[in-house]
């Protein structure tokens, strides 16, 4: 096994489960990092944009908001996995991270929710194998959102201790923040840190970034590329995707910092091969075997 291994991740393919797997598995990658899969679906009051249904006295929560404590789920997923010879290589919770969830008091319905998906996330990576579940703690405003995050982050480290499965968060804060947090956290919380997101968030240089961590501080690192608009920036809501080292996102000097750690494992691709900016460059798995080529290129010269 190399120092470097490579992985897909499901939500940036079209449709997710087998056809995914069989699509990261098609275009080469050994690896594939899988989703939640479910969360709070409906609208809940104090969510920006969103019916507050609650004032009519209803409780519209899915019992089945987290598909992956499903037992036909997991073996729907272990099974697929085991036909593919794919590995599956994390649990990111992808929906909680638009739900915004993280940043409320756990005393909250939204708070409460937050704390039963990092719980189940957890418990379902312990009965299925997977080593890691990434919590994203993004979007974060003022003393109170930190605080009510950090409350969550710590929660999750304690149940990753219960169930012996490891935790790592994805945060958007500069990384004087990120290693606080670490710290505070005793190391038992690592981090799955996004190449792109210090360009989106204007947070630092990520190179120089990525050369700050140690590498037991790095769960796995997760790549993106993407082009700069007109106005000569990258921006998330205004950038063309594109293919790994055809933007402007630093992905070669990314590449070359995570090998200056001294990191070995994974690495995620995040190009979203679902975008209508690249649809006229290949089919979903063409795409994939394309960026694998380009992190094969960086990572093992």
């Amino acid at each position: 096994m190399g120092k470097y291994q490579f992985s897909a991740s499901e939500y940036c393919f079209p449709i997710w489960g087998r056809l995914a797997m069989e699509m990261a598995k098609d275009a080469g990658f050994t690896g594939i990092q899988i989703t939640d899969g479910g969360g709070y679906l409906q609208p809940h009051p104090k969510n920006n944009g969103f019916v507050e249904y609650e004032r009519f006295g209803l409780d519209l929560r899915r019992k089945d908001s987290f598909p992956l404590t499903d037992k036909a789920v997991q073996d729907y997923y272990l099974e697929c996995a085991e036909k593919t010879g794919i590995q599956l290589t994390g649990i990111y919770l992808y929906l909680l991270d638009h739900q915004g969830f993280i940043k409320f008091a756990d005393r909250t319905p939204q708070g409460q929710q937050c704390l039963e998906t990092i719980r189940s996330a957890v418990k379902a990576a312990s009965e299925m194998h997977i080593p890691l579940v990434t919590i994203p703690a993004n979007g974060m405003f003022g003393v109170g959102q930190h605080s009510y995050a950090f409350d969550k982050l710590r929660y999750a480290v304690e149940v990753g201790e219960e169930f012996g499965v490891q935790v790592a968060a994805s945060m958007d804060t500069p990384l004087s923040r990120q290693l606080e947090i670490l710290e505070k956290l005793d190391g038992k919380l690592n981090l799955n840190f996004n190449t792109i997101d210090p360009t989106f968030y204007a947070t630092g240089d990520a190179p120089a970034m990525i050369r700050s961590l140690k590498p037991e501080q790095a769960a796995c690192f997760r790549v993106r590329d993407m082009a700069k608009t007109s106005e000569g920036y990258v921006v998330k809501e205004e950038s063309r995707n594109t293919l790994l080292g055809q933007g402007d996102a630093d992905f070669v000097a990314c590449a070359a910092a995570i090998q200056d750690t001294g990191y070995s494992g994974w690495i995620v691709s995040e190009t979203p091969y679902y975008s209508q900016d690249l649809a006229q460059q290949g089919s979903f798995a063409e795409l994939a075997g394309q960026d694998l080529k380009t992190l094969e290129k960086a990572f093992n010269g």
